[in-house]
């Protein structure tokens, strides 16, 4: 028995007719591709991402360390304007005595001295301790510390000039204050000679400045 023509027709279409898998195969090919390069451009954005943030640290790195380079140059020019400045005084302070160890030796000496060249009669003395001086508002004075050591002088004088001449002279010795001075007449006869007529007695603070802890 022969099959009819229009069936056979339909059978042949069904067999050729394509499926929904069928089409999935033919797309999966550049979905796949597609997926590669959408990985592949979102792995080349992460990475020029990295690198433009390392650079952008890099960046900011070398601008902190060129900061930090002309802060140093600037507090190195300033020092040698400071230097400049400062350091011809200091070296007269040296000289002067008010900067570095006390030197009573000099002190003493100029006494002695000062009692020949002005002819006073008499002329004793009495140093105390060095001791650290407080102040009443802090001074920023670094790594040094103002001491002083007080003396106390008698002198016996012909004349007021006298004492006003001492104190003068003694300045050579070092840098001091007056802390109080009293003079007061004797009563030794007006024509006496070689006899202190006026007695003094002053209170001297010899100052220095020394490295070293208060």
């Amino acid at each position: 028995m022969m099959a009819k023509p229009n069936a056979l027709r339909g059978k042949a279409a069904e067999a050729i007719a394509p499926t929904w898998r069928d089409e999935l195969n033919l797309i999966a090919a550049p979905a796949r591709l597609c997926a590669g390069v959408l990985l592949g451009a979102a792995l080349l954005v992460g990475a020029a991402s990295w690198y433009r943030a390392q650079q952008a640290g890099e960046l900011a790195q070398a601008a902190q360390v060129r900061a930090t380079a002309a802060g140093r140059f600037q507090n190195v020019e300033s020092e040698k304007q400071d230097i400049a400045i400062y350091q011809p005084r200091f070296m007269e302070l040296q000289a002067d005595g008010l900067i570095g160890d006390e030197n009573r030796l000099a002190w003493i000496e100029t006494i002695k001295a000062i009692q020949g060249k002005r002819k006073l009669v008499s002329a004793s003395y009495e140093i105390e301790p060095q001791q650290a001086l407080v102040f009443a508002a802090p001074m920023a004075l670094g790594d040094y510390r103002l001491r002083g050591s007080r003396m106390r002088v008698e002198l016996g004088l012909v004349h007021e000039l006298d004492l006003f001449h001492f104190i003068d002279d003694l300045r050579a010795a070092g840098r001091f204050t007056v802390q109080d001075c009293k003079m007061k007449r004797t009563e030794a006869p007006a024509e006496s000679v070689g006899v202190a007529r006026l007695t003094a007695n002053c209170t001297l603070v010899f100052l220095t400045l020394a490295k070293g802890t208060p």
